[in-house]
């Protein structure tokens, strides 16, 4: 994937997380209504906490969360609660300002890479070109969570 194709994946993909996240009333984002009895407001936290991650990873070339081959394992459930543990106790609207200052962030770090370093394997994550890597825990990780809000956004309708 190119870097264009990709930035264009994480701002698309962003775009419509946004306008679903925009149908979700304030006094909604902090209900208990999604999977584990996690809110909108930490779903927001956990995605902002995984672009987080991933830009210090590329920062530092570092990956000491997760060790290589154990990306849909037990390490990121792990992570994935001590991250809500974590983050549970934000305000919402301190969650909202990070989501936002970590989006744009994502995006800055993916323009400043070339096409030939995304095509990269990096060292700490030899499994995945770092294109990959980026859209796992960008792109990716938006329509996942769009899946969820939206199936509770239609069963709450009904």
């Amino acid at each position: 994937m190119t870097k264009a194709e990709l930035l264009a994946s994480i701002k698309r993909d962003r775009t419509a997380l946004d306008a679903l996240l925009a149908r979700v009333s304030d006094t909604r984002m902090t209900d208990p209504v999604l999977d584990a009895g996690w809110s909108v407001k930490d779903v927001l936290a956990h995605i902002t906490a995984w672009e987080q991650l991933c830009l210090k990873w590329l920062r530092t070339g570092v990956r000491e969360e997760l060790t290589a081959g154990d990306e849909f394992g037990t390490q990121v459930n792990a992570l994935n609660a001590r991250l809500y543990a974590e983050n549970r106790a934000h305000a919402l609207d301190a969650v909202r300002a990070a989501y936002a200052r970590s989006y744009d962030e994502i995006v800055t770090a993916t323009e400043a890479l070339s096409d030939d370093q995304l095509a990269e394997k990096p060292a700490w994550a030899p499994h995945a070109s770092l294109w990959q890597i980026v859209s796992a825990n960008s792109d990716e990780h938006y329509r996942e969570h769009i899946e969820q809000i939206s199936r509770w956004l239609a069963s709450d309708a009904g």
